[in-house]
């Protein structure tokens, strides 16, 4: 829990500047597209999302190792999946654009990349283990309270009789 949650905390702000700078050009008037050019964006878009992709996501990734080692495909091989290639393929685009074909690329040569879901995606998934695992923490801790209420003795009837039978003991 306080992993995922250390996650959480350090990839919100880092997927929120990927995602303001990969939309900066629809809030109105575009005032980064004043301060910087769409390359610097790649760039940085490119160096926010990096950590969370990659250090982030990581429990996702051994997650998804470990279900296609024992051929039971679950959430976090879709998730690791979906999200890695997004970011293998926006570094690639970012890093060497003239390896894509001209018609995927803009007039500028640029190649259009998915730094931004890649993020989102990880930090979404990272808030539900992050609620999930205190929920099991918070049950956890009832079901012990409630263990503790449970009568040292229990009396069993076995066939008509009454027999004391010393069930756990302190």
């Amino acid at each position: 829990y306080v992993d995922m949650k250390r996650r959480f905390w350090i990839a919100v702000p880092l997927a929120a500047a990927t995602l303001v700078l990969a939309m900066g050009e629809m809030i109105p008037g575009d005032p980064l597209g004043r301060w910087l050019s769409p390359q610097l964006r790649l760039w940085l878009q490119l160096l926010f999302a990096t950590p969370v992709a990659v250090w982030a996501a990581w429990p996702f990734y051994e997650r998804a190792v470990v279900s296609v080692r024992n051929r039971s495909l679950n959430m976090f091989t879709l998730i690791a999946l979906g999200t890695g290639v997004a970011w293998a393929y926006s570094v690639v685009a970012t890093v060497a654009p003239g390896l894509f074909p001209a018609g995927l690329r803009a007039a500028d040569g640029s190649v259009p990349v998915y730094f931004e879901p890649a993020a989102v995606i990880v930090v979404l998934v990272l808030v539900g283990q992050v609620l999930e695992l205190r929920a099991r923490d918070a049950t956890g801790g009832a079901i012990k309270a409630l263990l503790g209420l449970a009568p040292r003795t229990a009396l069993r009837i076995d066939g008509g009789e009454l027999r004391c039978k010393v069930v756990a003991e302190g």
